[in-house]
């Protein structure tokens, strides 16, 4: 068994200028907050096959820096999008428990109540006429998860892994209302790959979501994708090339509905993603083994801030 447990302290602090015009003046914002983060988790090995963890924390998530901009960007005559400067950080707590079965298969069971849940908000102004987007925070959010994952070799030309995660998610109260929203989501995916000869490798992936709720007003419908690809070493194994067919039936897409105050949008959004690449790779030199470098708390913050 091993055990093992932590607090953290971060204190962040920033300030912003926005320069105005001869209509809009200048404007300034500052915020300073801190706060202390416990975590830990118990590790159980039960036997060669089996091992079992427990896994708790408090963690904090901050908006990146473009969110805070107040500048009101034009989308359409009807609608608008503007930042928020007054967006708090939001603070999680959150519990897991999971089960291994050697290399296999991998079950968790997770809950977590996230507090200043950052989201879209979705305004009307009536009196211009205009849907207003914005990012704001949702007062608390419940999260139940489920998910199995399981990776497998079951002959020498065929290797697979696929995961399924289920949610339920309850979403409540924004810009001081009581407004609440829920959904039951399960996205699952895959991946196979087969050698075919000892010289071809073929990649087969697939992904699907049902009904998905990540904003409070906002309902996504489902969605999934279908993906080819298949590769060969040429030119004695210096260089590969490789052909891919990503999303095939072309069912990629984003669609949904979007509460607004006393008013409902339909969406749907028709991207390019059905793509067809051929890619050719050449590797000059000789083959070395990469560096290893420590991974340290400071990589995990870098990627929290969101600034990419």
């Amino acid at each position: 068994m091993t055990i093992q447990a932590g607090l953290r302290y971060e204190h962040t602090a920033y300030h912003a200028n926005q320069l105005g015009n001869a209509i809009q003046k200048d404007s300034a914002f500052s915020h300073n907050y801190g706060g202390f983060f416990p975590s830990g988790y118990i590790s159980y090995q039960a036997d060669t096959a089996n091992s079992f963890s427990l896994t708790a924390g408090r963690r904090i998530d901050r908006p990146a820096f473009q969110v805070l901009n107040p500048f009101l960007f034009i989308i359409n005559k009807y609608t608008y999008q503007t930042g928020n400067p007054y967006i708090l950080p939001q603070y999680s707590w959150n519990l897991e428990l999971s089960h291994q079965y050697k290399n296999l298969l991998t079950t968790s069971i997770s809950y977590s109540v996230i507090s200043n849940y950052f989201s879209q908000l979705f305004l009307a102004d009536t009196s211009k006429q205009i849907l207003l987007y914005s990012q704001g925070n949702v007062g608390h959010t419940y999260n139940l998860g489920l998910s199995e994952a399981v990776t497998a070799s079951p002959f020498n030309w065929w290797s697979f892994s696929a995961q399924a995660i289920f949610n339920h998610k309850q979403l409540t109260g924004f810009n001081g209302n009581n407004y609440t929203s829920t959904v039951n989501q399960l996205s699952v995916n895959s991946t196979s790959q087969f050698t075919i000869a000892k010289t071809y490798t073929t990649e087969i992936t697939g992904a699907y979501t049902t009904r998905a709720r990540n904003d409070i007003q906002e309902l996504l419908y489902p969605t999934g994708q279908l993906s080819l690809g298949i590769s060969r070493p040429v030119l004695k194994k210096k260089a590969t090339l490789k052909l891919s067919y990503r999303d095939i039936f072309h069912t990629n897409w984003m669609e949904g509905l979007t509460q607004f105050p006393n008013a409902t949008e339909y969406f749907k959004e028709l991207r390019d993603t059905r793509v067809i690449t051929l890619a050719f790779t050449y590797r000059f030199g000789k083959a070395y083994k990469a560096a290893k470098h420590a991974d340290t708390s400071a990589n995990d913050e870098i990627e929290r801030v969101g600034n990419g």
